[in-house]
């Protein structure tokens, strides 16, 4: 592409000097421009091209917008210098323009060439979004209309119109720097940061339809070369665990590349709390104070006077003292009382947390006998489709019995859990030698 600029501004201004045409001449510094245009385009494309560096996180995308913005400042001033020298000679200050059929000639070609030229760079840019080619593109648009000027104006001068060369000249002048100007106002926008509005509003619509998303709070995305880079906050449950709340990321990264395939997206996850879910503020306060784990049994109950009675079971590591489980179980009584103000009372139960890994054995077939009673008292209860399962595990001589059932599907989970809780007190009741019962109900 720039050795055909080079060729055309050598010839151009051959022919300009020899006619003293200005127009030929103005055109020739156009194309001159478009050569260094090419290079610059070539250069950007290639820098734009290599991947993150420490020194450049986000790329160097923004290089084919530099070299744009770079091609409309030396556009302004060759479209400046042409428009000045145009207006001179159209004042009395011009030469003897002599419009030879040979520029002629050569023009018509020259409109030919620069027609196939705009339309596969056209081609070239729509595929690869890439800023350069498209500011070369329009810099070749106008080069067509450039060099259709000088020809309608050399045209003029031949047919004895004395000042067509002038005003052709002043077109020139005024297609360079309007196309300098797209090219500047475009170039900008990517520079400073402009937000790409219909990205956004993707990107907004995409991840409000991601499950467990309950608020987008906001999203930007800006442009840098062909590519674009953005980022977007969403809330989830405030008890998300941290691998949740990476899978959430994931899930709402991917629903946005189904939209925005050129997107580079980062997600943050922030805590979207709901004020009428209590439970779940008590949990949020906790995870918030980080020494507790696994709340269970947590129970918040209104009393007549319309304060609230607050109930859980907490676990602490079976190793610290009382005196260091005191102190920390009443600081989270101060933290759930700042996140639930109408808390009158607060029963909290605090636990041994189990170790990672215990010793046991399975003791099923060496207790026929307790297996079948165990049998015998589930499959008594009439709400208990089958019992599919007697487990029998011994941990320092202590007997754990695990029990599997089937219940009826359309029961809800909570009428399940009832039905498993009174299995557990039935069994044991009728097998005291177990230590522990655990009923699982399947539908």
């Amino acid at each position: 592409m720039a050795i055909i600029d080079i060729g055309l501004v050598l010839a151009k201004l051959s022919l300009g000097i020899l006619t003293g045409s200005l127009a030929l001449v103005s055109d020739a510094v156009h194309s001159g421009l478009d050569a260094a245009a090419s290079i610059l385009a070539y250069i950007a494309v290639r820098t734009a091209a290599r991947p993150a560096d420490r020194d450049h996180p986000y790329g160097h995308g923004k290089a084919e917008n530099l070299a744009a913005y770079t091609e409309g400042l030396l556009l302004v001033i060759a479209g400046l210098v042409i428009g000045f020298e145009a207006v001179q000679h159209l004042i009395g200050h011009g030469v003897t323009v002599d419009a030879t059929s040979l520029a002629l000639g050569f023009l018509a070609f020259a409109v030919v060439l620069e027609i196939g030229r705009t339309i596969l760079l056209r081609q070239v840019a729509a595929r690869s979004k890439s800023a350069s080619i498209e500011a070369l593109a329009t810099d070749k648009l106008a080069d067509l209309m450039s060099v259709v000027a000088v020809l309608v104006g050399l045209g003029a001068v031949h047919f004895g119109f004395s000042s067509g060369d002038s005003i052709a000249a002043l077109v020139v002048a005024g297609l360079i720097l309007s196309a300098a100007f797209q090219l500047i106002r475009r170039a900008t926008d990517v520079l400073m940061d402009r937000a790409v509005s219909a990205a956004e509003r993707d990107v907004l619509a995409a991840a409000s339809a991601v499950e467990g998303v309950r608020e987008v709070r906001r999203a930007r995305v800006r442009q840098s070369g062909a590519q674009m880079i953005g980022d977007v906050e969403v809330s989830g449950r405030p008890t998300l665990p941290l691998e949740a709340a990476q899978g959430l990321a994931d899930r709402v990264r991917e629903a946005v590349k189904q939209r925005v395939p050129a997107l580079e997206l980062n997600v943050y996850v922030s805590s979207g709390a709901d004020p009428n879910r209590l439970v779940e503020r008590v949990h949020a306060a906790a995870a918030r104070n980080g020494a507790f784990r696994d709340l269970h049994d947590v129970v918040v109950e209104r009393e007549a006077d319309e304060t609230l009675h607050l109930s859980l079971h907490a676990k602490l590591l079976g190793s610290i003292s009382m005196r260091e489980a005191t102190r920390l179980a009443r600081q989270l009584e101060r933290d759930l009382r700042t996140e639930l103000a109408e808390v009158s009372r607060i029963d909290l139960h605090l636990e041994p947390l189990e170790p990672d890994i215990v010793v046991g054995r399975a003791v099923t077939d060496q207790n026929p006998d307790l297996v079948q009673t165990i049998r015998s008292v589930v499959t008594a209860d009439d709400r208990v489709v089958s019992c599919d399962g007697v487990e029998l595990s011994s941990r320092g001589g202590k007997v754990t019995a695990y029990i599997e059932v089937t219940v009826a599907d359309d029961l809800t989970l909570e009428q399940a859990h009832e039905i498993e809780t009174s299995l557990e007190e039935k069994v044991r009741m009728a097998a005291p030698i177990l230590k522990q019962v655990v009923a699982r109900a399947l539908g």
